[in-house]
């Protein structure tokens, strides 16, 4: 196929061509080249829009899991009354969990809470589980707590919190490892309704102009399943997935190996987690939280320092969850137990890579760590976290230029957030929260870097920058038609972008 346009870029520098020669989804030549090289038998295409633009990737994101299952309900942006509307509205009648998501006490009014009590009044027989935002921390009523052989004895481990009001009452909020009796209890989700999650999700990312993705903890349970869409044919992205570390049945897979069927499946990669999330005051920090304490590690000390070369020297592509300064610290130590060699061949990977203690900063590059971040939680925390956070540790919150120039891919950890990568491009070019105000406009990347990171970076971090993330002879022919040109528009132009991309079929 011989496509033409005005403006296909052909990667992040901007640079431009109107010709590509397609052939068996590769791209083989470019501009006049793929002009004289095309013959009458290559069909023609002249797509409709502002320009052309090699597939985007999203380099963290969960396909299945945290709350997606059938009957969910969304609290995402409500206050406390409007929130507990919506649950009785949604859950009125039988008898099973309740199940509901993308709670965030920040949008609660000075006076508002929510506790196990105005939970019981509402469901005093059926058990409730409410997912905070960032699915660190749930609230639940007394009747999941009694599923959960939870009772005011409770006392979780250091990597869990259970709140407690004036009385020393549980209130039902339970952080980290303090919710893992409730999860336990939760009926698992089977895997067909997670194989119908993961192609719902695949399709909307496909629809944003997304071609490929990191899934970000891949359960064991699920990798036969990954492989039989693959064999099938039948995988509507490129994934690379990254095995849960803790999981029961990881030895298994280390003594399989790293997978890569050379296509579009690719099982390399170990998943841990140093400390838990922001807003949930679960981010592991070097000084204390306004409100007093310093978040949860979510290891025993010198764990990852043990595990992290161990798991490298087999071979494995190691990534880890760190939004604290003091979690990136201590992952960054990890790291750098590892043979340089081996760092450069396998590529760490430090997964949101939040906040970041100056003298920290520069080991990125130093160690050839990556830095997959998430813009769009910019825009989601800026809002509140001067009420979590001193003005010295703001100043290291989202601190993305002092990372460069280590590798930046891009994601947007949904369901947690905001899929559209549009919306995250835009993000990192402004620096604006939701409340519209910017936050360290300093530290904003130009659209070069930031398409960058959703292309070539994103490809990059999963070890397939050979043949995505541009569109240069010998790339796979995955194109996105935009009806906005990333190079021309302004930011709230971006925002607003729609993007599909072109079918399989016509490629062909």
């Amino acid at each position: 196929m011989l496509l033409s346009h005005p403006r296909i870029y052909l990667d992040a520098t901007g640079e431009y061509t109107d010709s590509l020669l397609i052939r068996r989804n590769k791209v083989l030549a470019v501009g006049e080249d793929a002009r004289h090289a095309a013959t009458s038998q290559d069909p023609r295409l002249r797509p409709d829009g502002a320009c052309l633009f090699p597939a985007l990737g999203d380099a963290h994101i969960h396909l299945w899991g945290l709350g997606l299952r059938p009957g969910t309900i969304d609290l995402r942006g409500l206050d406390a009354d409007a929130a507990l509307d919506r649950l009785a509205d949604a859950a009125s009648g039988g008898d099973g969990w309740i199940y509901a998501t993308n709670l965030d006490e920040h949008h609660f009014s000075a006076d508002q809470q929510l506790t196990r009590r105005e939970l019981d009044r509402l469901f005093p027989t059926r058990p409730i589980r409410i997912q905070r935002v960032d699915r660190h921390a749930i609230w639940v009523n007394g009747e999941a707590l009694r599923r959960a052989g939870i009772d005011q004895h409770f006392q979780p481990g250091d990597d869990g919190h259970a709140a407690r009001d004036d009385s020393g009452e549980l209130t039902g909020l339970l952080v980290d490892g303090a919710m893992t009796p409730v999860l336990e209890a939760i009926p698992p989700t089977t895997l067909t309704e997670d194989r119908q999650s993961f192609l719902e999700a695949s399709e909307l990312l496909r629809q944003q102009g997304i071609a490929f993705c990191t899934v970000a903890r891949c359960p064991v349970a699920h990798i036969e399943m990954l492989k039989d869409l693959a064999d099938a044919g039948e995988l509507p992205l490129y994934v690379d997935a990254l095995v849960a570390g803790t999981d029961d049945g990881l030895e298994g897979v280390l003594r399989s190996g790293p997978f890569d069927d050379g296509g579009k499946l690719r099982i390399a990669g170990i998943k841990f987690y140093a400390d838990g999330a922001l807003g949930s005051a679960g981010a592991h920090l070097l000084s204390s939280y306004r409100r007093g304490g310093k978040g949860l590690a979510m290891h025993a000390p010198g764990f990852l320092k043990r595990r992290i070369p161990q798991l490298m020297k087999g071979g494995w592509q190691v990534a880890v969850h760190a939004i604290g300064d003091a979690a990136a610290r201590e992952v960054l130590d990890a790291f750098q137990d590892v043979p340089s060699q081996r760092r450069r061949q396998l590529r760490p990977r430090m997964e949101h890579a939040q906040m970041v203690d100056p003298v920290d900063a520069p080991r990125f590059d130093e160690l050839d760590v990556i830095a997959s971040i998430q813009p769009i939680h910019l825009r989601s925390d800026a809002p509140w976290a001067p009420t979590m956070l001193d003005d010295s540790q703001l100043s290291r919150l989202f601190a993305w230029r002092s990372l460069l120039p280590a590798a930046l891919a891009a994601g947007s950890d949904y369901p947690i957030d905001d899929l559209n990568p549009w919306h995250g491009i835009a993000t990192a070019m402004t620096r604006r929260g939701a409340d519209e105000n910017p936050f360290r406009p300093d530290h904003a990347l130009t659209r070069r870097e930031i398409l960058s990171a959703y292309t070539d970076g994103a490809a990059f971090a999963s070890h397939r920058e050979d043949y995505l993330g541009k569109l240069h002879p010998g790339f796979n022919a995955e194109v996105a038609i935009l009806d906005v040109d990333p190079f021309r528009a302004e930011p709230d132009e971006i925002w607003e972008t729609s993007a599909r991309l072109l079918s399989a079929e016509q490629v062909e």
